[in-house]
């Protein structure tokens, strides 16, 4: 598994992290029983096959990109800092303890990186209506015919792109827009793709590929464009409810 793993990669290094929390906090629970003296009893059984069981699931839904994942981390999180301060407080276990410190510090800092649009943008997939939608409309080169499309949830030097069209991952895309009567070209790259449900378009992790201070520019301006008309839409959202 781990031979497989490109650390160079994001996304794999977040699956590395979710490994070595994995690995520590199994050594960390067989301590833990071992020095307890509760190795033998049917409740260490039971918890132990239940870990592997929800680390199975866990690993399944960071694989697959679900959005249980998110769940999963908060009761491990939980999990986790509960174990630590019992066996730094209560059984006074403090190498133990920092094992699952350290399982929590990694937990945090994979959810971090994951939390980019690339893997789990934050789409609104509850408003069907465009008008409170802040997505910036655009034109997207594909397979040279200009179509268009939509960007949504900028952040972090990544964007969604909302297409029809179907890209494979890695694939260069150039982006033509028109902000603030400013008509300016981007440039990314495909680095994971949604497959739509019924009706929807294909959500696209791209990552903005900024060669120049000219490109830095331009997509400062476009993401303080994209946050300041989601603010304006979501108080026109409010405002209109009132009415």
């Amino acid at each position: 598994m781990f031979t497989k793993l490109n650390l160079q990669n994001s996304y794999d290094k977040v699956k590395f992290l979710a490994i070595l929390q994995f690995l520590l906090v199994l050594i960390a629970f067989i301590a833990e029983a071992l020095a307890t003296k509760s190795v033998f009893y049917f409740s260490f059984i039971f918890q132990f096959v239940l870990l592997i069981v929800a680390y199975n699931f866990y690993y399944n839904a960071l694989s697959n990109l679900f959005y249980s994942y998110w769940n999963m981390s908060l009761v491990f999180a939980i999990y986790y800092l509960i174990s630590m301060i019992r066996n730094f407080v209560v059984i006074d276990y403090p190498i133990i303890g920092l094992l699952f410190l350290f399982s929590l510090f990694f937990l945090i800092t994979a959810c971090y990186i994951i939390s980019s649009p690339l893997y789990f943008p934050r789409v609104n997939w509850w408003e069907y209506d465009f008008r409170f939608r802040a997505d910036i409309r655009c034109w997207v080169e594909v397979e040279g015919h200009q179509v268009r499309g939509r960007l949504s949830d900028l952040r972090r030097g990544a964007a969604c792109l909302e297409l029809f069209n179907h890209m494979n991952i890695g694939h260069p895309v150039e982006i033509n827009l028109e902000i603030l009567n400013q008509s300016f070209t981007l440039f990314a790259e495909v680095r994971s793709k949604r497959e739509p449900i019924i009706g929807r378009s294909i959500v696209y992790g791209v990552k903005f590929v900024n060669n120049d201070l000219e490109q830095k520019q331009r997509l400062k301006l476009l993401t303080n464009y994209w946050k300041e008309s989601k603010k304006i839409k979501i108080r026109n959202k409010f405002s209109s409810a009132q009415k």
